[in-house]
């Protein structure tokens, strides 16, 4: 078997000092391998968000180690944090996050910007990545003109511009109704599917199961789950 996108060992996160320090996350291992789908799920206060963005060098482990591409990150000052972040993964945030100012495509195109995409080149990718994900059509309106399941549409074009190995959505479908929570689930587990991305998806929505290939429960910080799911059949 391959060695791990990402891994953790032994990981444990606590906010704050003294009488008043909160461990969020306590003695977390796992591995995140390329082309799997894993769903994280947990009651509101486990950890779920905090172990994303600890998976995503948004906040650094207390304790414990964090692995790349099998390569530590612990000794990285935060401007190398930065650029291994902005080249390896992708985030999908539950309110979207797009530039109302911006069109759809502008949406992606700033993102294949920050990766220094030729800016000849930033429309055309753009385009592509947004038909893929069936947004022809739309690529010129503003995010005021689509729907809820169009704008997460188009925040996870934006999420996999540039072809990051790993995207971590929060709480993708929150916001939306059931047969569009249900093509945004779809069209993450194609990503990792037909792109080989790492997806590992944080929610508390029972409609993201049947497209999930792992499901890691977290209760109290501790991961008390973790199991195969039914995604084989969709």
């Amino acid at each position: 078997m391959s060695a791990p996108v990402l891994a953790l060992r032994g990981v444990d996160l606590t906010y704050g000092e003294g009488a008043t320090a909160f461990t969020a996350l306590r003695g977390i291992t796992l591995n995140v391998r390329a082309g799997e789908f894993t769903l994280l799920l947990g009651p509101s206060g486990s950890g779920k968000t905090s172990l994303l963005q600890v998976m995503g060098c948004l906040l650094r482990a207390s304790a414990g180690e964090v692995r790349l591409f099998d390569q530590s990150l612990a000794g990285l000052d935060a401007e190398a944090l930065t650029a291994r972040r902005l080249r390896h993964f992708g985030f999908v945030f539950q309110h979207y996050n797009l530039f109302p100012t911006l069109r759809a495509w502008e949406n992606v195109a700033i993102a294949l910007d920050l990766k220094r995409v030729p800016a000849a080149e930033l429309r055309g990718q753009a385009l592509d990545l947004l038909g893929r994900l069936g947004l022809s059509d739309r690529v010129d309106h503003w995010p005021a003109q689509l729907s809820g399941g169009q704008k997460q549409r188009v925040a996870i074009a934006r999420a996999i511009a540039g072809a990051p190995e790993v995207i971590l959505a929060d709480e993708p479908t929150a916001a939306l109704d059931g047969r569009t929570g249900v093509g945004v689930a779809a069209a993450l587990r194609d990503l990792a599917r037909e792109r080989g991305c790492a997806v590992v998806v944080v929610s508390h929505d029972p409609r993201m199961l049947p497209y999930a290939d792992r499901v890691l429960t977290l209760e109290d910080g501790c991961i008390t789950d973790d199991r195969a799911s039914g995604a084989a059949g969709h």
